[in-house]
């Protein structure tokens, strides 16, 4: 509803769409959104699968270890990043002070396009890796085999066989990625880089109800579509096969010189995505409470997130549970077009979903309108497919021999769902409330636009202590924030329950 009045507004503009054709700007904002869209795209796909690769296909000492850490950036959400970023390298950042110190005067500070496309890229690339890496240590290592076998070298054999075969999980985080990048409002912002979302929310503060938030709003959600739908044109090639039973692959020992590549490879991305950021808040915490300046105007934050977080992943695996039912067990027309419907809603960019239920709130349902109720409704309509997903997963689980067997011995459907169905899903369904928890905990776009008044989150903390240079209290929002994601994103790495 909320996508359809938006394009039904699009098309009924008070000024026709030739007149914002006419300037510049939205060309110049369009070149830019695609342009760090490429080119995180490409560098998170590079980073994760070479993560995913010489982690689950090599053995080396401290593997497990390393392969989390690498994940972890995915608890920092690009806004955070960008913070810590900014101010360890602008003209008077905390690095460029110590680089300064040893004469090295000439150190330019990270922003704009080049900033955007790093921060991104830092806290993007684990959904590749993740992804990737389940996908790999399922793959049927036969082929692999034959073709060492055959004398084909190691990198022969990952560019020409094993990457190949991944090519739908390869494909399908590339489009997180990418909806991610077009969807994301904080890092460009303070990167000082125009796209599409940060000219959304600039018209949305000159004028709530302006023909220029629905236009860009609108350009927003076809560029997301046109994206889905490349990627699922990409992703129904057809994929090899091998028949038979599938062949568990094997760890390849790596020798000193290849340990020494991986160690440091795998060292400087950890370096760059999870020890400058924590380091950074960390200095910015320590010396704020060595100064005695006062936290406590967070602590209210910390309240609204939880309560919108919770609230949102309760409800979000309640509607799941029907859901991921029909589509996985009662095979119909009705069913694929409500697997499709989710599917394009995580597609959808917040941002845009956020202006449309703030368009319907005021011009439709003034009621809701800055309410918790609307918060959460704007939540569950990009984050549900997270649930649901997982719910999908488990679902395989419960073959039709078990329905019907029970239904046999004359169990009802409801006894079935309680006794057979539930006990089998129920870790996926939690695992994707997990991800819909961490997600509501991060999200900050929407909240900006519809949080009631005097409710605030750690997400808008963060952005607004960082907005008046109060870096202290930011730095201790971000730390909450950072300590409460991490504890379900370590449960989703270690156990390898990505939905």
């Amino acid at each position: 509803m909320p996508v359809i009045y938006m394009l039904w507004r699009f098309v009924n503009f008070s000024r026709s769409l030739s007149s914002f054709f006419q300037s510049w700007d939205v060309f110049g904002l369009l070149f830019n959104t695609i342009s760090v869209f490429i080119a995180v795209v490409i560098s998170s796909l590079i980073v994760g699968l070479l993560i995913s690769i010489v982690t689950v296909r090599f053995e080396f000492a401290g593997s497990k270890i390393l392969f989390t850490l690498c994940a972890l950036p995915l608890v920092i959400p690009s806004y955070i990043g960008a913070l810590t970023y900014i101010s360890a390298f602008s003209p008077k950042g905390l690095f460029v002070q110590l680089f300064n110190s040893f004469g090295l005067e000439e150190i330019a500070g990270i922003d704009g396009f080049l900033g955007s496309w790093l921060v991104l890229t830092l806290f993007t690339y684990p959904y590749v890796q993740l992804i990737c890496s389940s996908a790999l240590r399922n793959l049927d290592s036969t082929v692999e085999d034959a073709a060492r076998s055959l004398g084909v070298s190691q990198l022969k054999v990952y560019t020409n066989v094993v990457i190949p075969r991944l090519k739908k999980p390869i494909i399908y985080s590339g489009l997180l990625v990418g909806l991610y990048v077009i969807s994301d409002f904080g890092a460009v912002s303070l990167m000082r880089y125009s796209t599409v979302t940060k000219a959304i929310y600039a018209y949305y503060e000159f004028s709530i109800l302006g023909d220029p938030v629905i236009f860009y709003s609108s350009l927003l959600i076809v560029l997301a579509l046109i994206i889905s739908f490349v990627q699922r044109g990409s992703a129904t090639s057809r994929s090899a096969k091998v028949s038979g039973t599938p062949r568990v692959p094997k760890k390849i020992k790596l020798e000193r010189s290849g340990k020494m590549l991986t160690y440091s490879f795998l060292g400087f991305v950890i370096l760059l995505g999870l020890i400058i950021p924590i380091s950074v808040l960390s200095f910015w915490l320590l010396r704020g409470i060595y100064y005695g300046n006062d936290v406590s105007s967070s602590l209210p934050g910390i309240f609204g997130s939880f309560s919108a977080a919770i609230v949102t992943s309760i409800f979000a695996i309640i509607i799941s549970m029907p859901i991921v039912i029909l589509i996985s067990q009662y095979k119909s027309k009705f069913g694929d077009i409500l697997e499709k419907l989710m599917l394009s809603l995580y597609g959808l960019p917040h941002i845009a979903v956020g202006v449309s239920i703030l368009f319907i709130s005021v011009k439709i349902f003034p009621s809701i309108y800055q309410s918790f109720f609307a918060l959460v409704v704007s939540y569950l309509i990009v984050f549900l497919p997270q649930a649901i997903g997982g719910g999908q997963a488990s679902m395989e689980q419960v073959k039709s021999t078990y329905i019907e067997a029970s239904l046999g011995l004359g169990l009802s459907k409801v006894e079935t769902f309680q006794k057979i169905t539930f006990p089998l899903i129920y870790r996926g369904l939690f695992a994707g409330g997990a991800l819909v928890f961490l997600s509501t905990m991060k999200e900050l776009p929407q909240t900006l636009l519809l949080r009631p008044t005097e409710f605030n989150t750690m997400a808008v903390d963060v952005w607004s202590f960082a907005s008046e240079a109060l870096f202290t209290q930011a730095a201790f929002s971000a730390f909450i924030l950072l300590a409460i994601s991490a504890i379900p994103t370590y449960i989703l790495s270690t156990r390898n329950l990505t939905v």
